[in-house]
């Protein structure tokens, strides 16, 4: 009798690497096939999970297993409040309820994810799922629900789950990873602040940040120059004009030429100018 699970696991993997295959020969405003991938994987990581514990609130589906069921009010009391927050910020409604995954330990989060599971992530957005590290295996204060909330992954992860669908995928890796983080910024005031990613130092070009943005050996560095990057563009120009961006990445445009027709100047100029507004401005490692 054939197996219909594994021929089903083998379809939606074999329409995941022809698709990333189509789109990384297409140009930009031809990734029509990018909510194609999305939803294979999305289905995937729908069948290896729905046999887990579920609970559904408001705007969330949240999967666990068993020793997550005290943890999984936390975990959704900072889902919505990353809702209110990131849904506001960018005035995007979701048509459907994300799926969020709670792993119990680094090694189940690993197993699951395979390289997207990180060794230091607390949680990792992808093919339209967020996926994070449940709050017993990395938070040890009374006040867990505060610090969850506040030094989680949720709003992180959630601006990246927002702005893949408003997109399509139409963005840097870099850009993505700074406006999260600029999310943060704003919810919390959350900076990842080491002694390895002070802006004084050399730091790396805009072509690194563009075409390597995750083989950096230097990742703290890589996700601060991202920050400053996207609070360059809010703290000189506006809010408005990173909103007008992200709708311009909408509608197709690359992020160079969205730069240039929203800030005015070219997409060199605005790789020289962050970085030296950015000595200035942003925090510095405090010893």
């Amino acid at each position: 009798m054939r197996n219909t699970s594994m021929s089903t696991n083998m379809m939606l993997v074999t329409l995941i690497l022809v698709a990333l295959f189509a789109i990384s020969v297409l140009r930009p405003q031809q990734r029509w096939l990018y909510p194609l991938v999305r939803m294979a994987a999305y289905t995937k990581m729908d069948m290896q999970t729905n046999t887990m514990l579920s609970k559904e609130t408001e705007h969330f589906i949240i999967r666990y297993t068993p020793d997550d069921e005290q943890s999984v009010a936390i975990v959704s009391t900072a889902a919505e409040e990353a809702y209110s927050h990131v849904v506001k910020s960018f005035q995007y409604s979701l048509k459907r309820k994300p799926l969020i995954i709670i792993y119990p330990t680094k090694q189940d989060m690993t197993k699951l994810m395979g390289q997207l599971g990180s060794e230091g992530a607390m949680g990792v957005y992808w093919g339209g799922v967020i996926q994070v590290l449940s709050p017993k295996a990395w938070l040890k204060s009374d006040k867990l629900d505060q610090d969850y909330i506040t030094n989680g992954p949720m709003v992180h992860e959630l601006t990246h789950l927002v702005f893949d669908y408003m997109t399509n995928g139409n963005y840097p890796r870099w850009f993505t990873e700074g406006l999260a983080q600029y999310q943060e910024y704003k919810a919390y005031n959350f900076e990842w602040i080491t002694a390895n990613n002070d802006l004084t130092r050399k730091i790396y070009s805009m072509e690194e940040l563009d075409k390597s943005f995750d083989d950096l050996p230097n990742q703290s560095l890589a996700y601060r120059e991202s920050l400053a990057a996207v609070r360059f563009i809010a703290e000189v120009y506006g809010e408005e004009s990173l909103r007008l961006i992200i709708k311009s990445l909408q509608a197709g445009n690359s992020l160079p030429k969205s730069i240039n027709t929203i800030l005015g100047i070219s997409y060199g100029e605005y790789a020289q100018s962050w970085p030296e507004w950015a000595k200035i401005n942003m925090k510095k490692f405090a010893k």
